[in-house]
């Protein structure tokens, strides 16, 4: 399901937007859950929370916070989401390009416009969809990039992430199921505890299995000898 979020102080701008967006995916059969604001700090109070959203339509100026201080908290914390400016101020254009704003919409075309930055948003995000992990706690959720995932440890019933920079995300899963969920060549089970990212890697001896960031992870003697296969071919697939 798509999780979308409207936010505009004009009552019958919210409602022009979100039946565009409802009558769009509808006809796609696609099943969204749209959250409309009209005060923008209801809307980050909500992102500061955990809440998170596949789409952003945002006007621009807005009492107190402004599109572009919602842009930059979906821009950090949100790396897989994409924003829609719908406003009369494109002259804000070049100032949000920092943000890679998905599209901007004039207010004055916003019946012609939107469906097509909907339709070339709902292509994107089919493609995109499966680069993120998304571990879910709580009320939080936090997407991965698996370009970032360095290597993943079982540690009893939890898998944990060991990301780039020394980052660390654990979730309550066994690997073989974060191995199914992650279905990647590039992922691969190195030995019974412990699932590596061959992109990566940058070499190994026969012991142990280097990685990006100066990191290391000991290997058994009996996988040796089919890591490096795998490893070598890997490589060579991107020469």
């Amino acid at each position: 399901m798509l999780h979308i979020a409207v936010c505009d102080d004009n009552e019958a701008m919210v409602f022009q937007v979100e039946n565009a967006i409802d009558r769009f995916f509808s006809s796609h059969c696609v099943d969204c859950k749209i959250q409309t604001y009209q005060v923008s700090e209801n809307l980050r109070y909500d992102l500061q929370d955990g809440m998170y959203f596949d789409l952003f339509l945002l006007d621009i100026e807005m009492p107190g916070i402004g599109g572009m201080d919602i842009a930059k908290v979906v821009y950090d914390t949100m790396p897989a989401a994409k924003i829609i400016f719908i406003t009369s101020h494109l002259e804000y254009a070049i100032s949000a390009y920092e943000f890679s704003v998905f599209r901007y919409i004039p207010k004055t075309i916003i019946d012609e416009k939107l469906p097509l930055a909907l339709e070339d948003f709902y292509k994107l995000y089919r493609l995109e969809r499966n680069e993120f992990y998304t571990i879910e706690v709580k009320n939080h959720v936090e997407q991965i990039p698996y370009r970032e995932i360095l290597y993943i440890l079982k540690d009893g019933k939890y898998a944990i992430f060991h990301l780039a920079e020394g980052k660390i995300r654990s979730v309550r899963k066994t690997l073989a199921h974060v191995f199914e969920e992650i279905n990647k060549k590039y992922f691969y089970f190195a030995d019974r505890g412990c699932i590596v990212n061959l992109a990566n890697v940058e070499g190994m001896d026969d012991t142990e299995i280097f990685l990006a960031d100066d990191q290391r992870i000991t290997i058994s003697k009996a996988n040796v000898p089919d890591f490096k296969t795998t490893m070598l071919c890997f490589w060579r697939e991107q020469i």
